[in-house]
C-alpha cells in the first residue's frame, strides 16, 4: 500500500502539469497557440488501476489468515510505452506495449503462521484503432483494440524459503479516451482513462502443476482479470 500511494502522489502532480494550457505567454509578451496536426508521435508513461482478479482474490482468501483477507478490488500500477501513427487526420492505429503489476502479503491460515508473498505481472501488447479530434493545440483520441497477454505469478513462502513461479497466456481487449495537450508544436502531455478485461488462463508451472487453491479444483484458478484506470505520460510528434 505505500508503494501504491507515493505513486498515487506522483499521478497528482503529473494531473497538474498535463492541465497546464496550451495556449501559453511568449516572453515577448505574445500569445504563443500551437495548432494540432495528427502526425507519427512517441508516446509513454504510467498508470493506476483499479483491478477485479476474482479468482486470484478467492485463493489468497482461502490461504490467509481472516484478518488479512483482502478485498475484490484491489490497486495495480501498469507502465506503457508505444507508438501513433495516422492513417488519415481523423483516424490513426497505435501500437502499444504495457506491464502491470500487483502485489499482496499474508500469514497463511494453517496454524504454522508462514508468511506468503504474491506477485503477479501482466505484459499486454495491444494494436488500438484511435478515432482523432484535433483542435487549437489538442487531441482528443477514442481507442479501441486489443492483442495477446503473457502473466506470469510469483508465491514466495518467506518462513520455509520457498518459492514457484507460474506463467499464463491469453488475450485481452480494452477501450480509452486520451486527451493531448501541447506544450510546444511537437511535445504534449498525455493524460486518459482506461478500461478492459484480460482473458488470461489456468496459471501452472508446467501442464501437470497448476496453482492449487487449498483442496479446490486448481483448473478454476486463473490470472483473468477487469480494470479501469487513469494514465499519465508525454507524447512527442515527429
Amino acid at each position: 500500500m505505500k508503494f501504491c500511494k507515493k505513486w498515487i502522489t506522483h499521478l497528482g502532480v503529473l494531473t497538474i502539469i498535463v492541465s497546464l494550457p496550451a495556449d501559453a505567454q511568449s516572453g515577448e509578451g505574445k500569445i504563443v497557440s500551437y495548432h494540432a496536426e495528427n502526425s507519427f508521435a512517441v508516446v509513454g508513461g504510467m498508470g493506476i488501476n483499479l483491478v477485479r482478479s476474482s479468482q486470484i482474490v478467492d485463493y489468497i482468501n482461502s490461504v490467509a489468515l481472516y484478518s488479512q483477507r483482502v478485498n475484490d478490488w484491489g490497486t495495480a500500477v501498469d507502465f506503457f510505452g508505444g507508438v501513433e501513427f495516422p492513417v488519415s487526420n481523423g483516424w490513426g492505429i497505435k501500437l502499444e506495449e504495457s506491464y502491470l503489476f500487483q502485489s499482496y502479503s499474508f500469514i497463511d491460515n494453517s496454524g504454522a503462521s508462514a508468511t506468503f508473498d504474491f506477485f503477479y505481472s501482466v505484459n499486454a501488447p495491444s494494436v488500438i484503432i484511435q478515432k482523432v479530434i484535433t483542435g487549437k493545440g489538442y487531441f482528443v483520441k477514442l481507442g479501441a483494440g486489443g492483442g495477446y497477454r503473457i502473466g506470469n505469478v510469483t508465491q514466495k513462502i518467506s518462513t520455509f524459503g520457498l518459492q514457484n513461479d507460474y506463467v499464463t497466456t491469453g488475450g485481452g481487449i480494452k477501450v480509452e479516451i486520451v486527451g493531448q495537450t501541447a506544450f510546444d508544436d511537437h511535445f504534449y502531455g498525455y493524460i486518459g482513462g482506461q478500461m478492459g478485461e484480460e482473458i488470461l488462463g489456468k496459471l501452472a508451472i508446467s501442464k501437470q502443476q497448476y496453482l492449487d487453491p487449498a483442496g479446490r479444483s486448481p483448473q478454476s484458478i486463473s490470472l483473468r482479470y477487469f480494470y479501469a484506470g487513469l494514465r499519465f505520460g508525454v507524447i512527442y510528434f515527429i
